[in-house]
């Protein structure tokens, strides 16, 4: 596989709160490049957006890449450094990943959300003549707390990818363990899309699965539909990202719809990458992410 491969499916890899399916508040650590596309990364995310969206996707691709940067989340978030490596360039189509996000509780209104995120993740992959199949597992160890509401444990997420030339699915289950109805529901996710050499298209869904045995408003237990698109203007140098997000989450709560958009510049070397993200509903909360991505090796080769 040529090193500008690896980027293709990169330029889809967030929002304030309520992107990635994952849950009411989205980790810093997933990334810039999947802020883009409001985290359409089920099927085709690759690198650290896998190791947030579906650990299976961190086989899709053979590299070694990294990733770090500070993501500034809205009125119930905080200001967030975080960084992750995933490598992949085993040649038994293993990929190992890890990642970490703090959140200062640099927000202007109170209470103000500091913790920490720290992800680890493994996959593996096989294929035929015709499709390849990836599976991938990863456990988090969250510690947050935002006013009386704190958060201390283990979850994980267990996902899988089927690629079939162009077309990629993906199903992930979301915190399997469901340490909490808010901060790490259990969720599933599906999603299906096109990996071309220059454009990268997906659209996905979440839904929440019996976070608690009697569900009260207030949980994560709502759906929540997402479309993405990334497209690289030659094999390397300009990057550009759109996606959207249809989000009920939080049941009881308002309904959000979610733009985003982002922009990045690649080298076979380097990448300095930009997204952002706006609620066009309510108070149109908003979200800004800022991050350097390295490839190292930087001759990988299939």
């Amino acid at each position: 596989m040529n090193v500008h491969r690896f980027w293709n499916p990169l330029v889809v890899a967030c929002a304030w709160w309520l992107l990635c399916g994952m849950g009411p508040y989205r980790p810093a650590g997933a990334g810039t490049t999947s802020l883009g596309t409001a985290d359409a990364q089920v099927a085709s995310g690759v690198a650290g957006a896998a190791l947030y969206s579906n650990p299976a996707g961190m086989s899709q691709v053979q590299h070694s890449g990294f990733e770090t940067g500070f993501a500034r989340s809205g009125q119930a978030g905080s200001g967030a450094p975080f960084v992750s490596y995933v490598d992949s360039t085993s040649a038994w189509g293993l990929a190992a990943g890890v990642g970490y996000a703090s959140e200062l509780g640099w927000s202007t209104d109170t209470p103000h959300r500091r913790g920490h995120d720290v992800r680890m993740g493994l996959s593996m992959g096989g294929q035929s003549e015709t499709s390849r199949l990836l599976l991938g597992a990863s456990a988090r160890y969250l510690n947050v707390s935002q006013g009386s509401r704190n958060v201390d444990g283990w979850t994980g997420d267990l996902g899988v990818t089927v690629g079939l030339q162009s077309v990629r699915l993906g199903a992930v289950i979301h915190n399997g363990l469901a340490l909490d109805p808010r901060e790490a529901p259990r969720r599933v996710a599906v999603g299906a899309a096109f990996v071309g050499s220059q454009v990268v298209a997906e659209v996905s869904g979440s839904w929440g699965v019996a976070n608690r045995d009697v569900a009260v408003a207030g949980d994560a237990d709502g759906q929540s539909y997402r479309a993405g698109v990334g497209y690289q203007v030659g094999t390397e140098g300009l990057q550009l990202r759109a996606g959207y997000q249809f989000d009920q989450i939080v049941r009881g709560a308002a309904t959000h719809h979610w733009v985003c958009g982002g922009l990045s510049w690649r080298t076979t070397k380097v990448g300095v990458d930009l997204g952002g993200g706006m609620d066009a509903a309510g108070d149109h909360a908003a979200m800004i992410s800022a991050s350097v991505v390295l490839l190292v090796p930087y001759d990988v080769s299939e």
